[in-house]
């Protein structure tokens, strides 16, 4: 590991405690010898990172689309996104399924 990771991994743990304590960010930060401005800097610079890990790791994933062998009752469309999936009708909202991929995205 290298240290740059092993500083990253001291601060994320350092940032984990204080988000468990319960403590303002100044209460926890004066508690355990930390300048605010040093928590302030290193939970935005931790946030760039995980942001930006989460991008680089996005990927395209190739899809074939077949024709069933026999047609369905219905016409509708399952979309599997993980462990999530949208089964969308004919007609239905564009805007709902804008905002249900949305919800999906994970949370930084």
């Amino acid at each position: 590991m290298s240290k740059r990771d092993q500083r990253q991994n001291e601060w994320a743990e350092r940032i984990a405690a204080y988000q468990a304590s319960g403590l303002t960010m100044a209460a926890w930060c004066s508690d355990n010898h930390v300048t605010l401005e040093q928590m302030k800097y290193w939970t935005r610079k931790l946030k760039k990172i995980a942001v930006s890990d989460t991008v680089s790791s996005a990927r395209f994933i190739p899809v074939t689309v077949t024709e069933p062998a026999t047609p369905p009752a219905s016409s509708s469309l399952v979309i599997h996104v993980g462990p999530a999936s949208i089964t969308l009708q004919k007609g239905f909202d564009p805007q709902l399924l804008r905002e249900a991929v949305e919800a999906l995205r994970p949370s930084c």
